[in-house]
């Protein structure tokens, strides 16, 4: 059996970790405010809109920092992928939900 190694300096992104694990917030604070939302027929108040912004903050704020992982030289790239992947797929989700009007 031959084994591999791997001779390298690379290190985990920290903003690209962290980009991914804000954007997992944000997508259960989304998928909590939108559940809510749709269990009171669109009449949720205001508490779940300031969590719907705070969700969309939280996205802003992790595509930023997946942005910054992804610039960093010698690093991974996967949580800053995965951190970009996720918070993008949130903003487009809030742009559609603002589209349809909800």
């Amino acid at each position: 059996m031959r084994r591999r190694y791997k001779f390298t300096d690379k290190n985990q992104s920290r903003p690209g970790i962290f980009s991914t694990v804000i954007g997992v917030l944000a997508l259960f604070l989304t998928g909590g405010v939108l559940m809510e939302a749709y269990t009171a027929y669109g009449q949720a108040g205001r508490i779940i809109a300031v969590l719907g912004f705070l969700a969309l903050l939280l996205a802003l704020v992790g595509l930023y920092q997946g942005i910054r992982g992804l610039r960093e030289e010698d690093s991974y790239r996967l949580f800053p992928y995965v951190g970009c992947v996720l918070n993008g797929l949130l903003l487009t989700a809030f742009i559609c939900v603002y589209m349809a009007g909800w």
